[in-house]
């Protein structure tokens, strides 16, 4: 069970980049005061990793809790338009600075992410359909398996734990638009094979704004939320304490792309090149 409640923690954390406010607002990126603790996003120049600036790509993303900084990433791309490099940090937490660094074939296909899980991918035409994860300081050894509708769309991911026997299978639905509508989370914790269902969560609709951000992944690197979702609820199933519902609203640039979105006291600041 614990093992069960930490992935869908990890979970949590990924649906927390979607926020909001009370009513949507147009500011000028460069009038927005930056929180203090901002200064500890380090400043890394593209040259001293090969990355290039794409206008219009995404730069950095910020989440707030209580107007303090709790999670910062920065994004870098080579110069065919793929992530080069994440850097992110949890700085309530620890001064520690994670990098994930993305590996491509001659083709332009994901192989590799190296990071603080390595990741290591299979294709079958021009899909993912599978990887093995490693993760030696939390969960060690793990075989992961996609599978895809007649639409190309992901809809269920099955990993097996290969050094602590759990498996988990995560189930996914869409809406017509091919944003994504709902999750299902099953664990099975004693490696019998029967999976119970933990968690859900849905997605009750999306607005017409582009989001390019990395705020819900099920393969690194690859967003299933085309556009920023108007609301959520999430419902742990077998214990209490876990659960939430949010409903958002954004703020926006002049040039009238997503800038931020906020929740009660919570926040994500979004910044382009």
């Amino acid at each position: 069970m614990k093992t069960i409640i930490t992935h869908f923690l990890f979970l949590t954390v990924s649906l927390l980049f979607i926020n909001c406010s009370s009513d949507n607002e147009i500011f000028d990126p460069d009038t927005v005061t930056p929180n203090l603790q901002d200064r500890d996003i380090p400043n890394e120049l593209l040259n001293d990793n090969g990355a290039i600036e794409i206008p219009g790509f995404p730069k950095n993303i910020k989440k707030y809790e209580n107007g303090n900084l709790y999670y910062w990433a920065q994004y870098y791309y080579r110069p065919d338009g793929n992530l080069l490099k994440v850097n992110y940090s949890y700085p309530e937490s620890s001064a520690e600075i994670f990098a994930d660094i993305y590996h491509y074939n001659t083709e332009g296909k994901l192989i590799k992410l190296d990071g603080h899980d390595v990741y290591n991918f299979y294709w079958n035409k021009e899909r993912i359909v599978e990887a093995d994860r490693y993760n030696g300081m939390w969960s060690g050894r793990s075989k992961i398996f996609y599978e895809y509708n007649t639409k190309g769309q992901l809809i269920q991911k099955t990993e097996n734990n290969l050094d602590f026997f759990y498996s988990e299978k995560i189930i996914y639905s869409y809406f017509e638009d091919g944003n994504l509508k709902t999750i299902e989370q099953y664990g099975d914790d004693s490696g019998s094979g029967v999976f119970k269902l933990y968690f859900v969560t849905n997605f009750e609709g999306y607005n017409e704004d582009r989001n390019l951000f990395l705020e819900l992944e099920i393969i690194p690197g690859q967003s299933v939320q085309h556009q920023f979702p108007i609301s959520m609820d999430s419902k742990y199933l077998t214990e209490t304490g876990y659960d939430r519902e949010e409903t958002y609203t954004y703020a926006y640039d002049t040039k009238g792309r997503v800038i931020e979105k906020i929740f009660g006291s919570n926040k994500v600041v979004y910044q382009y090149y």
